[in-house]
């Protein structure tokens, strides 16, 4: 067993030192020769430190993103051991096998939960440091304790499905789990926006009645079903600007952020929120679940096979008694963890078509192109986000375009009129 580790040691040192070198080191977000002094050149809408701090803040992160995927599907090996431990201490404690997962869970849980909890804060105070966060320490305790929460109820309610169907269907639960996943998955998506997303923020009505009013025209004009606008009070936690429409039929909901409405000109804002009409419109969020649901297919298939196969050939090294031993359950949350990051790069070129359809939209619903181009500066200056990406990041974290894509596109409508719009005010 020392062996093994101190193999999967030495690979995740080779993979640190190539990813290290490839994220920290060159020229990665220079921009073509041909974009110098254009509109999609960063030096002349950041200054020189905006843009030396959003290179620095970009390659931070995406260290960090490549580095911490394996790290815990490192992490959570070494503690299959542990888990062996907590599987005995829960079967001494109660006799039920109802409360035995219940206990295991949250003990597990609890554990990853603190090994990691020093992540969040290093990533947290990243963020402050580059002037991106007002989070309090108390904002980020109950952000975290919320996190936890709902994390524990999902898991709960996973675990407990999983070891009722795999009992009696143990060569097809992943195709029952999957089937039941589908309903689960649809029924968050249109509670998120009135249940999930107001435990963390408050929102309230937009106060602006007339950028309400133009807000509410792009809607008609869209065929949004909406009847009301809302800001949400995230300058308490940031200084970046955003804004989104979410939810499904009745429960969509337009919002944006509170320093939106104070960075962005209304013109800005309503080519911002054309493009998340887009979304809605083109019923993107139908698209994202019908391609989550089935990625989610291969995916439990995957699983299925990866994890008896893993159970059969190691699990008596570390004392795992069988696939439907409580000690076993992390081997399937390794499992995920590891296809997420793979299946990355999947993901992010679906996002990336659907973004710029959105943007595609919001051009055909007020053709002003230079209010686009002037609130995507802004954005990037606002948010210290670099207008290009390495490819490599750019696939496994670029969930849009880049801004430099983006600023090049809505270039061909600088000089074009409204096609048909009421026109940006």
């Amino acid at each position: 067993m020392k062996r093994f580790y101190v193999v999967l040691f030495v690979l995740f040192a080779l993979y640190a030192a190539l990813i290290g070198r490839y994220v920290l080191q060159g020229d990665a977000f220079a921009i073509p020769v041909h974009d110098r002094g254009t509109v999609a050149d960063p030096h002349t809408f950041m200054t020189a430190q905006q843009i030396t701090d959003a290179e620095s803040l970009s390659r931070l992160r995406s260290l960090t993103y490549f580095l911490l995927s394996p790290l815990q599907a490192g992490l959570i090996l070494a503690l299959l051991g542990v888990s062996v431990r907590f599987r005995k201490l829960v079967e001494r404690w109660f006799r039920h096998s109802f409360w035995q997962a219940a206990v295991f869970v949250l003990l597990f849980l609890l554990l990853t939960d603190v090994i990691f909890l020093p992540v969040d804060y290093w990533l947290l105070r990243v963020d402050r440091s580059y002037g991106l966060s007002n989070e309090t320490m108390a904002m980020f305790w109950s952000d975290h304790a919320k996190d936890f929460a709902v994390n524990l109820l999902a898991t709960w309610a996973m675990v407990g499905g999983f070891r009722w169907i795999s009992r009696r269907s143990p060569r097809r639960w992943w195709l029952w789990l999957w089937l039941i996943s589908v309903p689960f998955i649809v029924f968050v998506t249109f509670l998120q926006p009135v249940v999930l997303d107001p435990l963390y923020n408050d929102f309230q009505p937009l106060q602006n009645q007339e950028l309400k009013r133009d807000i509410l025209a792009l809607a008609d004009k869209a065929h949004i079903p909406a009847h009301q606008v809302y800001e949400v009070n995230m300058s308490e936690r940031t200084n970046g600007v955003n804004a989104y429409v979410n939810g499904i039929g009745g429960n969509a909901r337009i919002v944006l952020w509170d320093t939106t409405l104070k960075k962005l000109n209304t013109d800005e804002i309503l080519t911002v929120m054309a493009h998340e009409m887009g979304h809605y419109v083109e019923k993107h969020i139908y698209w994202g679940l019908l391609y989550g649901i089935a990625l989610s297919l291969l995916g439990f298939w995957l699983a299925f096979h990866a994890f008896g196969g893993f159970v059969r050939r190691f699990g008596p090294a570390w004392g795992l008694r069988g696939e439907r031993d409580l000690a076993a359950l992390p081997v399937l949350l390794l499992l995920v963890t590891l296809m997420n990051f793979v299946s990355a790069p999947a993901q992010n070129a679906f996002s990336r078509v659907i973004e710029h359809r959105a943007d595609m939209y919001a051009m055909k619903m007020t053709g002003d192109g230079d209010a686009a181009i002037r609130a995507f500066q802004k954005i990037a200056a606002e948010n210290l986000s670099p207008v290009t990406q390495p490819k490599l990041v750019q696939w496994f974290r670029g969930s849009h375009p880049t801004i430099l894509e983006r600023i090049h596109y809505f270039e061909q409508f600088q000089r074009r009129p409204a096609a048909g719009s009421n026109g940006a005010k």
